[in-house]
């Protein structure tokens, strides 16, 4: 068994590198196991900076992960329901304190090879930042006390860019990597449109959507992937998929 704490152990796959796992057990807990209420009064304030600096930031809830493990490639993790807020003051602490932050990623390519990935737009916590559309685990991905990774994907794709990953060729294999204390999964999508068909699909879906959270989508390729400012959850990915050239 291998454990993943506060201090990354040597056994655990190299940060930043995105490894294939065979399943993803993820249970959230009631109450407060990680004693993150100890932070309120610094949450508090912290958050009353960040909605000071961008009031259109919405204080909702997600879950953050308390343990994860590695066992014989399966990621077996517990986590706890907690607000946005918390997240955001976690982010600035160095070091962090010992939960993790955690997403999944659906990696939507296009007939003709590239990644389709948004930038999002000033008003959010991420402004300018480049990465396939996704978002935080939330209450309404937890199924019979469990984590459905694969609904949470679904969800954002379709709420961010209209597209409905259901449509695409699902690969059967999903990824994960880990960086300060963020723990990330991927899984790819096969698109039957070109990149040109996907990204007007997108700006069409833009035009209507009223939280207006990305403001241009992207065609990422082996030509001009050195171009865009990433999100942290990027590299490894992209590393993956180009790692032919």
């Amino acid at each position: 068994m291998q454990t993943f704490n506060s201090l990354i152990p040597e056994d655990w796959p190299v940060e930043g590198c995105a490894f294939p796992v065979r399943a993803v057990d993820i249970r959230v807990e009631d109450g407060d196991k990680a004693g993150i209420s100890r932070f309120d009064r610094q949450v508090r304030e912290n958050w009353e900076r960040e909605i000071a600096a961008n009031p259109h930031l919405f204080n909702g809830r997600l879950i953050t992960l308390n343990d994860v493990r590695l066992e014989e490639g399966r990621v077996i993790a517990t986590g706890q329901i907690v607000p946005y807020a918390y997240h955001l003051w976690w982010r600035r602490q160095a070091p962090r304190p010992p939960t993790f932050h955690s997403f999944a990623m659906p990696v939507i390519v296009s007939a003709d090879g590239a990644i389709i990935a948004i930038r999002m737009s000033r008003i959010t916590a991420n402004a300018g930042k480049v990465y396939c559309a996704s978002g935080s685990l939330e209450i309404a991905d937890i199924v019979d006390g469990r984590v459905d990774i694969d609904a949470n994907m679904a969800r954002e794709a379709d709420e961010e860019t209209g597209i409905r990953l259901g449509e695409l060729e699902a690969e059967p294999r999903c990824y994960c990597a880990h960086f300060r204390q963020a723990v990330m999964f991927y899984r790819f999508f096969r698109a039957a449109l070109d990149a040109d068909h996907l990204i007007a699909n997108v700006q069409e879906h833009m035009r209507h959507d009223d939280e207006q959270e990305i403001d241009a989508v992207l065609a990422i390729t082996r030509e001009n992937r050195g171009e865009f400012d990433y999100a942290y959850s990027m590299p490894p990915v992209l590393d993956l998929f180009f790692a032919d050239g």
